[in-house]
């Protein structure tokens, strides 16, 4: 595996409990990376791979900032050119603490900046705040700045989530620097729960893996992995190749087959139908509907994962 990109996810706690979140993050969620944790991994990493880029997100990173400082830190010190994070702003209450937030982080090396705002994180952080973090991230001229807005079903869909989604877009406004980027939300985790909104397939979906698209490459090579604060290394949310606390990540990645994960074996020959054998034998419901192969990626797996506990990782995902 020749690994260009590294996301951490320091967290799995957040102030919000987004309806739409694939790993059920919230403010009950527990545990983040500790700093030697983080700097063990990146300097592994570096001697094994020329890293382009490293990440943090969650969960929200903003709550254990002392460590979310740390990695961008240390992984700028490393040479890494790209270093982003994703946040939700629910640390921006006023322009002052906002700006002194990141200023921190730009001066220890940040590069790119990545705003949550939707129907669901504003169901929690008053728009207000993504927009003082946006002024003081466009002020203080960071690389990259970007607004993530996940939709339900579709983004051209006509729905109560989506109408709210665009209203606060039109509020938020064209700004300069900044670039506005709109999903579709994945179905898997809490966005399961979504489902009457959606439009269900009539047949069960049989095509191929649609590799996400930050992974890059394809699954017997991927380009990016991700470490939780259990030790999750994944692929996909819920899909793990191994832990950390069990193995080194050096000896992970070094062992990675696709052909020896019992899920992914499966999925990147015969596409997520393939686990449907699996499935059937606990109990499966066959006349359930989907959306999509991913969709049916996520219910097969969850009607699984008991029997694979290691591999169908973080279980909070289920």
């Amino acid at each position: 595996m020749q690994v260009k990109n590294v996301d951490f996810l320091l967290t799995f706690k957040c102030p919000a409990k987004c309806q739409h979140c694939s790993y059920k993050s919230g403010p009950d969620r527990v545990g983040f990376i500790r700093p030697k944790e983080s700097s063990g991994y990146l300097k592994g990493l570096t001697k094994m791979h020329p890293l382009q880029s490293v990440w943090v997100h969650g969960g929200e990173p903003f709550l254990y900032f002392n460590s979310l400082e740390y990695i961008i830190k240390e992984a700028r010190n490393l040479d890494i050119p790209r270093l982003g994070v994703i946040t939700n702003s629910f640390w921006a209450k006023n322009d002052v603490f906002a700006k002194k937030k990141l200023e921190k982080l730009k001066k220890v090396g940040l590069t790119v900046l990545t705003f949550s705002s939707d129907f669901f994180h504003q169901e929690f952080i008053p728009l207000k705040y993504v927009k003082n973090a946006l002024k003081a991230a466009t002020a203080l001229g960071f690389e990259k700045i970007y607004v993530d807005s996940y939709f339900v079903d579709n983004v051209s869909a006509d729905n109560y989530f989506n109408q709210i989604t665009k209203k606060n877009l039109e509020i938020l406004g064209d700004i300069e620097g900044v670039e506005f980027h709109r999903f579709p939300m994945s179905v898997e985790g809490r966005g399961t729960d979504l489902t009457e909104y959606l439009n269900l397939m009539a047949e069960i979906p049989t095509g191929n893996c649609p590799v996400p698209f930050w992974i890059e490459g394809h699954l017997q090579n991927p380009a990016t992995i991700e470490i939780d604060c259990e030790g999750n290394v994944t692929l996909c949310p819920g899909i793990c190749i191994g832990n950390t606390k069990i193995q080194s990540l050096t000896k992970i990645l070094q062992d990675y087959d696709v052909d020896k994960h019992p899920i992914l074996s499966i999925v990147s020959k015969e596409g997520p139908i393939g686990l449907i054998k699996l499935a059937n034998e606990q109990g499966f419901q066959k006349n359930q509907r989907f959306v999509n192969e991913c969709h049916l990626c996520y219910e097969l797996r969850k009607s699984v994962q008991l029997l694979y506990p290691y591999s169908l990782a973080p279980e909070y995902c289920y």
